[in-house]
């Protein structure tokens, strides 16, 4: 579910062994597990080169712009993405290699999408310093102490805790 005329490229009258240059701009969704909007701003830059009647390769980058929800504080927050992109589309492949497309346009989501997900960060937070939430209420800390004692420790050691107060 994209904006169908943001990722599509037409070669009809692309030049034999030409390049061009890209910059695509688009709104793919995404599932609700990976990303709090279910949607991802995505902008694929790069050049198209026409390898032989059927063939062509894409290379560049893909930058994107997520709302993702923090896993320690919960809070939401842009998180920002660019990672190089490289793909082989060849016209009605059957290959698992390179990308298929039929006719004289080339539908860049299915690649964006896979390589979206595959450069996912696997651990999502707010800042570096995120203080995450209470283990006792549930504040987030980030916005301040919530006061509860949250010392878990042996009760053999209080009052060697207590001397270094």
């Amino acid at each position: 579910m994209t904006d169908k005329t943001g990722l599509i490229i037409d070669i009809g009258g692309f030049p034999a062994e030409g390049i061009s240059e890209l910059r695509l701009s688009a709104d793919i969704s995404i599932p609700k597990s990976y990303c709090d909007e279910e949607k991802a701003s995505v902008t694929v830059v790069g050049k198209l080169k026409r390898n032989t009647e059927d063939v062509f390769t894409f290379e560049g980058s893909i930058q994107a712009e997520l709302m993702l929800k923090c896993d320690l504080c919960l809070d939401n927050f842009l998180k920002r993405l660019e990672f190089p992109f490289e793909g082989i589309f060849e016209r009605n492949s059957g290959s698992e290699e390179n990308y298929s497309f039929s006719g004289d346009k080339i539908d860049l989501e299915e690649a964006v999408y896979t390589e979206l997900l595959l450069n996912f960060p696997m651990k999502n937070v707010c800042r570096e310093d995120c203080k995450g939430l209470c283990i006792k209420c549930g504040a987030n800390l980030n916005y301040g102490d919530c006061g509860c004692d949250t010392f878990e420790g042996n009760e053999a050691f209080l009052k060697l805790k207590e001397m270094f107060k």
